[in-house]
């Protein structure tokens, strides 16, 4: 048995320096990914046309949301390095709260990964804009391996981090 993360690493390299987050600092609260329910365990899992497939050697180090939670947190933190970017609670209210929903997440042995995903950037203070965002991404890649299908499952969350990055209010 194998067991994979998403690559997020434990402290995100470029993101805000411990010491260097001051009260005036926008904090951003990343509420955990929601997944479709059939995804949302450690199984690793494969799609072969209208197959779902569960790996035999390979699962999650945690649960998929958990992880993909993490990633998405680590990689707003490193591209926003003005913005205190945490996925756990804090005592004061967050400037954002970020919620992602991923309603389609299939990595298909052909090596197509396909991912539909909204989410809503909500501002503490009311008189600021919510702003909702969506996005379908495709990636190319091979899946035939747990190995590669941890790599594309990863890339696509990737781009998708990138997406809610550089749609962030400035």
């Amino acid at each position: 048995m194998r067991f994979y993360t998403l690559g997020a690493p434990a402290i995100a390299t470029g993101a805000v320096p411990v010491g260097a987050v001051t009260p005036a600092t926008p904090t951003v609260a990343v509420a955990r990914v929601t997944l479709p329910d059939y995804l949302d365990g450690q199984d690793l899992i494969a799609r072969d046309g209208n197959r779902i497939e569960r790996s035999a050697t390979g699962r999650w180090a945690s649960r998929l949301s958990l992880g993909a939670t993490d990633l998405i947190t680590a990689r707003l933190a490193q591209s926003r390095t003005d913005l205190f970017v945490t996925d756990q609670p804090q005592i004061l209210p967050a400037t954002w709260r970020l919620a992602v929903n991923i309603s389609r997440l299939d990595i298909a042995h052909d090596g197509t990964a396909s991912l539909a995903a909204d989410w809503s950037i909500i501002p503490h203070d009311e008189h600021q804009p919510l702003i909702h965002q969506r996005a379908t991404l495709t990636r190319q890649g091979p899946a035939t391996t747990d190995d590669q299908v941890a790599t594309l499952t990863q890339s696509i969350l990737d781009d998708l981090a990138e997406r809610i990055a550089a749609g962030w209010p400035r």
